[in-house]
């Protein structure tokens, strides 16, 4: 565990090797590395072991658990979320690490450019609405919203948050982590957010219909709403939206932008190194660079060629032929269509961006993302 904290880890793999030893790897800046083995008369009784600290059934082998603890690495409580799943050659376990000393980004921090930082600003500081964040798992989706909420004055705004899990503290919020085993679960908290006279509501992620029903109709009665869902880019949340039940009609009155977002390894700023754009690659990139950046390796980046994250984003503010379109169920290639027309930059463009500045690398974008989203 202090090996996983000191590597700035988010998740720790502990998984069986199929003799009754085990192994361990850890997910550093989105990407597995290999950590130590466990050895095979060792596996059960650590597995077991952090079973017992997170609250689990030992004696239950068969059918997948989730439990949490608490963990002092130099000083700091890190809160460590444990997944167990039986597989073929036995127990997996993942934890999830969360170090709630971790400074917060600020919004300035997270990679946005210049234009969709504005943009986005001006949605998240709006008196009322619905903003959506969509992205994959391990997207950055809920830093994102957290350095939001940072930026408002919250001692005049009432907010409240409910999520799953709570990854960091923060002041003046009311923070509520759902329990389904007591009944408090996310349409259940909201509803009590509704009693409770809220400014601003963030719901960590929208995963059923009642949920989502909630939120937009919480953004119709005047609260700032932001959530999370899962979607591939800013259109297609549209129709995941949509396929979670909200009517057309009430997306179109209540949303105000759609964010889109991934997360990409920034190249080593110690020993990353020029390389000439292949012909077929650079009439894709911005001003057809003729020159990007590789990674190498160094003692710096432990010889990965990759130091720290940043973020690739898409923000699709709501106007008015947005919302018409959305009315008249138009479909996410329409929608597409109509935003770029009114200059909206997809993920493509701030990835490509990113790529000529030499801040991440084009097979770290063609990773993440794939260089056929345009």
């Amino acid at each position: 565990m202090r090996r996983a904290v000191a590597a700035r880890a988010s998740d720790l793999h502990i998984e069986p090797a199929g003799n009754g030893a085990g192994h361990t790897r850890l997910r550093v800046d989105g990407v597995m590395r290999p950590g130590e083995p466990i050895a095979r008369d060792l596996y059960a009784p650590f597995v077991s072991r952090i079973k017992l600290l997170a609250g689990l059934d030992i004696a239950n082998r068969r059918l997948p658990q989730d439990g949490r603890y608490s963990v002092v690495v130099e000083g700091r409580s890190i809160d460590a979320r444990v997944s167990s799943i039986p597989t073929i050659d036995g127990e997996k376990l993942v934890i999830r690490l969360l170090d709630h000393h971790v400074a917060l980004p600020r919004l300035d921090d997270l990679g946005m450019g210049p234009a969709a930082l504005a943009a986005y600003r001006r949605t998240a500081h709006a008196p009322w609405g619905f903003v959506v964040v969509s992205g994959p798992t391990g997207s950055g989706k809920t830093t994102t919203l957290y350095a939001s909420i940072a930026e408002l004055d919250r001692g005049l705004r009432n907010v409240c948050t409910v999520e799953d899990p709570i990854e960091a503290r923060l002041a003046q919020t009311a923070q509520v982590q759902v329990n389904v085993r007591a009944g408090l679960t996310f349409p259940a908290a909201l509803r009590a957010f509704v009693r409770q006279d809220p400014d601003v509501i963030m719901i960590g992620e929208m995963r059923d219909d009642e949920t989502a029903a909630v939120g937009v109709s919480a953004a119709l009665a005047g609260q700032t709403v932001f959530a999370t869902v899962h979607s591939n880019d800013a259109a297609r949340t549209i129709d995941r939206l949509v396929e979670l039940g909200v009517a057309r009609h009430s997306l179109a009155a209540a949303l105000t932008a759609v964010v889109a977002q991934r997360l990409v390894r920034k190249l080593c700023s110690f020993c990353r190194q020029p390389a000439a754009v292949p012909g077929h690659i650079r009439t894709m990139l911005p001003g057809n660079a003729a020159t990007w950046y590789v990674p190498a390796g160094c003692a710096a980046c432990d010889e990965t060629g990759y130091s720290g994250r940043t973020g690739i984003f898409e923000v699709l503010e709501a106007d008015d032929p947005i919302r018409e379109a959305i009315a008249a169920g138009a479909s996410s290639a329409a929608l597409a269509h109509i935003a770029a027309e009114r200059g909206h930059r997809s993920l493509y463009h701030d990835a490509a961006a990113k790529i000529v500045a030499g801040i991440t690398s084009f097979n770290e974008v063609e990773r993440v993302v794939g260089w056929w989203v345009r």
